[in-house]
């Protein structure tokens, strides 16, 4: 019988520092970064992708999916998506950490809000388009991919541009 509270011990604590370790709060958060282009008749396009991660790792880790799921994305599509960059940063600019706030800016963008310590706050963006163009990009790309595909569907925010 000690035996088996010991090990319930440890089995309690062990889910405790786990819980604890992966919390929903992210104290001192690094932003992945990722920009690609992508050409549509005369238009070139500019997609930014911004996550908010728990550390340089988990940057490196995110990042390396976001270019793997992209890849995997363009197979059934005629134009493809070029990556320009791809960097972690220990803050944004003034212009960019507004995203995070769920401030309206100069486009329509894509809110992402994280639901469980598995999920990771995404910004989504394109430059090189009208606000009315940004407004219809979000639309589609929330109802379109996301929700048809019951990926995080109520975790899905499109925040207005400034008009």
């Amino acid at each position: 019988m000690k035996q088996l509270i010991i090990i319930l011990c440890i089995i309690g604590g062990a889910i405790f520092l786990f819980q604890r370790q992966h919390s929903n709060v992210i104290s001192n958060p690094v932003y992945a970064e990722v920009h690609a282009t992508l050409d549509v008749g005369d238009r070139h396009l500019e997609g930014v992708i911004f996550t908010e991660v728990v550390d340089e790792t988990d940057c490196k880790k995110y990042s390396d999916a976001m270019v793997e799921n992209l890849q995997e994305a363009q197979t059934s599509i005629p134009t493809k998506w070029v990556m320009k960059s791809l960097e972690c940063k220990s803050e944004l600019p003034p212009r960019f950490a507004k995203f995070f706030n769920n401030e309206p800016t100069f486009v329509t963008y894509l809110s992402i809000a994280r639901n469980n310590w598995r999920e990771r706050e995404t910004r989504l963006l394109f430059w090189g388009v009208s606000v009315d163009e940004s407004d219809m990009i979000c639309n589609q790309i929330r109802d379109g991919i996301f929700r048809k595909h019951n990926i995080r569907k109520d975790a899905l925010t499109c925040v207005r541009a400034m008009r």
